[in-house]
């Protein structure tokens, strides 16, 4: 019997130790870790006045060429925090929203170029949010084009609200979620009505607007214009040739001084050459009509282009297809990192050329596509 119950103790012994075994095994067998392609970065919180932003809850949206990522973090006691991104360029939008107001308080926007390990800082800069309505008839405009224009030297709130222009709802209704402090237009259209209003921005409160759309001038009819053109102008040659057969007919022409009949007018004349500035006239008017927006080419262009980029190539063709990075950004009041964005993007098209002139930058029309 004690033989019997050593052999059952040494054969459990053995199985319980052979799983263990095969466990080690397996350990020593696995791979070593891959390494992630994400790497941590410090970025920094600050007020636009330079104080540091403390514990303060952020929301903030990277976004790359390959994915979007929300993260909702807490600052430390500098205005430090951490972030996990991967390889490549980013843009960071952040807004911070206080519990105890009744819009969006403050809001910043960055951009981390490809290859950079430098730290990034965010400057938040005071905003607010505005609300609203379309009417028509005091009746809501559901689907009107609502669009809003701030002059802010601050934060991209393009990219902050995801464009300038949205769409109202079933009741009217739209929002943009956050704006630069100060005077804002907003205007709004259909196809058969529109309208406008200003709306005053204030730190950390949702300014509400009611917009009434009005309906729109008819627009002319073009060929019933052409038409009287075409008339007038018949009319005119009309009484011009009366004109001259009254003061210089047949009866006329023995009264004339230095009147050559008409048999003696040589056949040919040399026809003079055109001078310098009328070459040069010829020339600059045959590269305006290149960049005129009724080129069809450049129609088909503009076409295929969003409305930011089409805003920006319509500029520079009014500009005879040249223009400095800087009078786009002033003219257009589009901030300087969404205006760099869309040069970029017209450049990678083909349709735009960037020369660096300076600390600016010279963006030329590619005059080849519209020939």
């Amino acid at each position: 019997m004690r033989f019997v119950a050593a052999a059952v103790l040494l054969f459990l012994s053995i199985c319980l130790a052979a799983p263990m075994l095969r466990a080690e095994e397996n350990q020593t067998e696995l791979p070593p870790s891959v390494p992630t392609d994400e790497s941590p970065i410090v970025a920094r919180a600050l007020y636009s006045n330079g104080s540091p932003m403390q514990g303060a809850f952020l929301v903030l949206l990277a976004r790359s060429n390959s994915s979007d990522t929300v993260y909702r973090l807490i600052t430390d006691q500098g205005g430090r925090f951490i972030l996990a991104l991967g390889k490549g360029a980013y843009e960071l939008d952040a807004l911070y929203d206080r519990e105890e107001t009744a819009g969006m308080d403050y809001a910043a926007t960055a951009i981390i170029p490809s290859g950079s390990n430098a730290n990034a800082t965010l400057i938040f800069y005071p905003a607010g949010s505005l609300s609203g309505r379309v009417l028509y008839k005091g009746a809501p405009a559901a689907g009107a084009r609502v669009r809003v224009a701030c002059p802010s030297n601050s934060f991209d709130y393009s990219r902050i609200n995801g464009g300038v222009e949205v769409k109202s709802g079933e009741a009217g209704d739209f929002l943009f979620r956050a704006l630069p402090t100060g005077a804002c237009t907003v205007s709004a259209s259909t196809n058969s009505h529109a309208g406008s209003a200003d709306s005053a921005i204030t730190h950390g409160k949702t300014a509400s607007l009611q917009l009434e759309l009005e309906d729109k001038a008819d627009e002319p009819d073009m060929l019933s214009l052409a038409a009287i053109v075409i008339v007038l102008l018949v009319a005119v040659i009309v009484l011009l040739l009366f004109l001259l057969k009254r003061f210089f007919g047949k009866d006329a022409y023995p009264q004339m001084e230095g009147y050559i009949p008409e048999k003696t007018v040589p056949e040919s004349r040399p026809v003079p050459k055109p001078t310098a500035a009328a070459q040069k006239d010829i020339v600059e008017e045959k590269e305006e009509s290149i960049f005129a927006l009724s080129n069809p080419r450049a129609k088909a262009v503009l076409s295929t282009l969003p409305d930011r980029e089409k805003e920006i190539l319509k500029f520079l063709f009014k500009s005879n297809g040249r223009s400095k990075r800087s009078t786009i950004q002033h003219k257009l009041l589009i901030p300087k990192t969404s205006l760099l964005r869309n040069l970029r993007s017209l450049e990678r098209k083909r349709i735009v050329k960037l020369t660096p002139f300076g600390r600016n930058l010279v963006a030329e029309v590619d005059e080849t596509l519209f020939r």
